[in-house]
Formats: structure tokens, sequence, C-alpha cells
């Protein structure tokens, strides 16, 4: 059972990631720094994802700021 909830929450944010990979124009598609990083992502979730949505909180509002302005 802990596995299932393993593989699901981390196929859940594999297919989340690789949407915003793929509609990202910056980033490149055939660096394959990009897909390591891609692939190791969904499998360590628990450590990752945190850790990336600290980062999302913390730029959240200096880009607010500069629609503002």
């Amino acid at each position: 059972m802990v596995l299932f909830g393993y593989l699901f929450i981390a196929s859940m944010v594999f297919a989340i990631w690789f949407t915003i990979f793929w509609n990202d124009a910056g980033t490149p598609k055939n660096d394959l720094i990009s897909w390591i990083a891609l692939a190791l992502g969904p499998l360590l979730w628990p450590i990752v994802l945190p850790i990336s949505l600290l980062q999302l909180w913390s730029k959240k509002p200096a880009v607010q700021q500069s629609k503002v302005d």
C-alpha cells in the first residue's frame, strides 16, 4: 500500500513537471541534464517537492510586484 502511494504521487509529480517542462520555451528539449533532472525529481519527490515549493513561494511576491509596475 505504501509503495502504491509512493508510485502514484511520483507519477503525478512526473506528469505535472513534464507538462511544465514541455511547455517551457526557454528549456532546451535536447539537453540531457534537463531530462535527468526531470527523471530524478519524481523519484525523489519527498525531498524535491518541498524544496521546489519553497522556491516557488519565495519568488511569487517578486513576480506579482513586477506585474503591478
